[in-house]
């Protein structure tokens, strides 16, 4: 939660971790989550208006896709970008409707990056993505093309 410039911690319990956990995995109904996770359905109420109250999540309607079936190809990128240039490669990579997660970190790399495109597009999906931080100064960045999606776990606990 960010109050001014100050960001407060928001500190989840077990009982939040797992609720979040099961509405990313795809059970929505209050009832459904209070049998889960062996609770009262006002508790699932509570818990999920204060994780909205302190915007962990959000109400939308969303479904999570089946990346199995639909198969498209993920290309991750790690980047090693010159200090000054990092949160311009972070905005210029906010933009490209392919990045779906995208992070600065510690470690062989400082941004992180995973895009996802059709089967047969991967070319030009690098190519552009290329063509884009060309105008950055990175001085090391290694892509990696999946091929098969063996998990798609999008919940954080």
């Amino acid at each position: 939660m960010q109050v001014g410039d100050v960001v407060l911690s928001v500190v989840l319990d077990e009982l939040d971790k797992k609720v979040l956990h099961e509405i990313c995995r795809g059970i929505y109904s209050y009832d459904d989550l209070a049998k889960t996770l062996n609770v009262t359905r006002g508790t699932v109420y509570r818990r999920i208006e204060k994780l909205e109250k302190n915007n962990i999540i959000e109400k939308k309607i969303m479904a999570i896709p089946n990346y199995k079936t639909l198969n498209p190809s993920a290309i991750s990128i790690g980047m090693e970008v010159a200090y000054d240039d990092t949160e311009k490669v972070i905005e210029a990579l906010k933009q490209l409707p392919h990045v779906k997660l995208l992070w600065k970190c510690y470690g062989a790399y400082n941004v992180v990056a995973v895009l996802v495109c059709d089967k047969g597009s991967e070319g030009e999906t690098i190519t552009n993505l290329r063509q884009l931080l060309s105008t950055f100064r990175i001085s090391e960045y290694h892509v990696s093309v999946g091929f098969d999606w063996d998990k798609v776990d999008i919940a954080p606990y």
